[in-house]
């Protein structure tokens, strides 16, 4: 049998996948990687088979071509608004179900705008327009 000679670049890199190794079990994602790579055939044939699937591919791929043209410098701005939307966001959806939500009249509408939580969301909404408006204007496919 050969010997096999480990240099100390070698054990520094056993390490750090033991370590990789240890944060996918932990985060859940051990064991995806290892069904991936057990029945992947199956996986993709099943993948291929669902047509939601292939039509949410499509979808995500069309994303993803402003992400990828998209000024890096952006991105930590946008992550930050991300996080601090979905949060409240997601609370929200948990606190609101559609199929109860009343109609509102007109009169209705104007009561609501005494809310502060009306007021604000609504400012965020007529600021997030006014600002999707203007990028409507610049934004050019690249």
């Amino acid at each position: 049998m050969a010997e096999i000679t480990i240099t100390e670049e070698d054990a520094k890199t056993v390490e750090e996948l033991i370590r990789l190794a240890r944060q996918l079990k932990v985060g859940g994602y051990l064991g995806i990687f290892t069904e991936m790579t057990t029945n992947g055939d199956l996986l993709l044939e099943h993948i291929a088979g669902e047509r939601e699937v292939i039509r949410g591919a499509a979808l995500a791929e069309a994303a993803m071509d402003p992400i990828k043209n998209m000024d890096p410098n952006q991105i930590p701005k946008i992550r930050h608004n991300l996080v601090y939307l979905m949060g409240p966001l997601l609370e929200a959806l948990a606190k609101t179900d559609p199929k109860a939500a009343p109609k509102v009249s007109m009169f209705g509408a104007l009561k609501y705008l005494g809310d502060p939580g009306v007021q604000k969301g609504l400012g965020f909404l007529l600021t997030l327009a006014k600002n999707l408006g203007q990028a409507m204007e610049e934004y050019e496919a690249k």
